[in-house]
């Protein structure tokens, strides 16, 4: 329809599992040095004349959203005819000493309250008084306009990889909305779409049809990835889950990535696989720092790991483009090695099993419902497919980038809290490193700084054990007899994955 946008239905699932105490917004921080630019009000008037400009070229963040009368479908983008900039680019200044507690603290303050959704649903910090005389730009952006990856394509978009600053750029053509369909031309539309959709489908069921090897594939893989999902729907109770309430607390640590590397290239698996096994420590460690047994087969925890589903033509475009993997996280594991091990199976497992396209046929599916019913299949979703908590990694640029002639120091990101959870991690790596930022409910979760020290435990125990992996090579090597290779030093990993699977491993259950 001219003028309206319809959501999909992952996006408008965003909007449904929103509450007055789940916000639906993510977003991240990103530190830069001093601007040649300047500071106060020139450095503001700079940046929001710099993205301004470029609005044209992402439309999204210049629309709000609009509900259909009876929420009789899903709900359509539509242009703000009220959009001003100021509100949305907006200023702030640290207290002193400007230092990573007194900017986690801002963070958690804006994080714990929700977008208007009578304005485009995004805003955008800029944050001085940091330390060394450094300035932050912190995002915040409704789940329903972006996923991580595109909210990073976007980010990156503004961002230059020279260090010259770009000529701030005239203002140009006013722009002006356009007009907003009305209820009742809404309701036309929908009706129109419905009517249309079985002609659809039966063509699109045609063409599938047409390429028995594709509809074959395609089924195998559906019904593989259900099968999973169906063994994923429970999630144990746990302290780091129950009522979610209003607040937020935020932290975030940072670690080298050559050290993650130096693990998955001693113990094999990917980079994903070790920050899971990490967390799974930390969380191993936290557990049993609150008189919780991490052996109790009863306390095994369950992660929701978001996966990208994007090709490289949707890389710059809005929406969501995921699916989701459950993993259970194999905390009952003491040894850091094998826990990595038992990581690493349950994920190739999971892949194979293709439950990313179980998830994401579920999600999906319930876009042919009426909004009303969407919202219930969307909540009800959440609650079968069970999980504790939710650890999101995203992969960022290995060069140095630039904004306003301000070199990007560091960037963190911020996840949400889905009802009932209490605990979230997000993972975004930039320039050798891997930034963790973990949000909390600040009642329920009130030590998430405490839960960050574990995992950089979790992490820790990893390093030294490929550490002294690769010295017994070396030493191996250093005798002249033949190296033992990996796959042969891997095998007491193995052995006890194998056996902690046996005993009580989650991804038997």
């Amino acid at each position: 329809m001219k003028g309206a946008e319809k959501l999909t239905p992952l996006d408008a699932s965003f909007l449904h599992l929103e509450t007055r105490n789940t916000h639906m917004h993510i977003g991240g921080v990103a530190i830069f040095e001093r601007s040649p630019i300047g500071s106060g009000e020139a450095l503001y008037d700079a940046i929001v004349r710099f993205i301004e400009a470029r609005l044209d070229l992402m439309p999204r963040y210049r629309q709000r959203v609009a509900f259909l009368p009876l929420s009789l479908d899903t709900p359509v983008w539509t242009d703000d005819p009220a959009f001003d900039i100021s509100s949305h680019i907006l200023r702030a200044a640290l207290p002193a000493p400007g230092g990573d507690r007194e900017l986690q603290a801002f963070i958690s303050r804006v994080f714990s309250r929700q977008l208007d959704r009578r304005r485009p649903l995004w805003e955008m910090y800029v944050i001085e008084g940091l330390s060394g005389g450094r300035w932050a730009l912190l995002f915040k952006t409704h789940h329903a306009m972006v996923d991580g990856v595109s909210n990073l394509e976007l980010v990156t978009a503004l961002l230059d990889t020279d260090p010259e600053p770009r000529d701030i750029p005239d203002a140009g053509p006013s722009w002006s909305a356009r007009a907003a369909p009305t209820g009742t031309d809404l309701l036309l539309s929908s009706l129109r779409d419905r009517l249309s959709r079985p002609r659809r489908l039966l063509r699109s069921a045609r063409e599938t049809a047409s390429n028995p090897a594709r509809l074959a594939s395609a089924l195998r893989d559906t019904a593989s990835g259900l099968a999973a999902v169906a063994q994923t729907v429970r999630a144990p109770r746990s302290i780091i889950n129950g009522p979610t309430g209003t607040s937020r607390a935020y932290v975030f640590t940072r670690f080298p990535l050559d050290d993650f590397k130096l693990v998955k290239h001693v113990f094999g698996g990917t980079i994903n696989d070790v920050v899971l096994a990490a967390v799974a420590g930390g969380v191993r460690h936290y557990l049993a720092a609150h008189g919780v047994d991490p052996d109790d087969e009863k306390n095994a925890l369950q992660a929701l790991c978001p996966v990208s589903i994007r090709d490289d033509s949707e890389r710059a475009a809005l929406g969501n483009r995921l699916a989701l993997l459950l993993v259970k996280l194999p905390i009952d594991e003491a040894n850091s090695e094998a826990r990595l091990a038992r990581v690493r199976a349950t994920v190739d497992r999971l892949k194979a099993r293709k439950q990313a396209v179980g998830a994401d046929f579920l999600l999906n599916l319930a876009g042919f419902a009426p909004s009303t019913l969407h919202a219930m299949v969307a909540r009800a979703s959440l609650r079968q497919i069970g999980f504790n908590l939710v650890v999101t990694n995203v992969p960022g640029p290995q060069f140095p980038l630039y904004f306003c002639g301000a070199r990007l120091v560091e960037a963190f990101p911020v996840a949400f809290l889905y009802e009932g959870q209490r605990l979230a991690v997000a993972i975004f790596s930039y320039m050798g490193w891997l930034n963790f930022g973990y949000l909390s409910d600040a009642r329920g979760v009130p030590d998430v700084d405490f839960f960050a020290k574990c995992v950089e435990r979790g992490f820790k125990d990893l390093v030294r054990g490929a550490r002294r992996r690769q010295d017994f090579d070396q030493q191996v090597e250093g005798t002249g007899r033949p190296a033992k290779g990996r796959t042969t030093n891997a095998a007491p990993a193995r052995r006890a994955a194998s056996r902690g699977a046996r005993r009580k491993s989650p991804a038997r259950n």
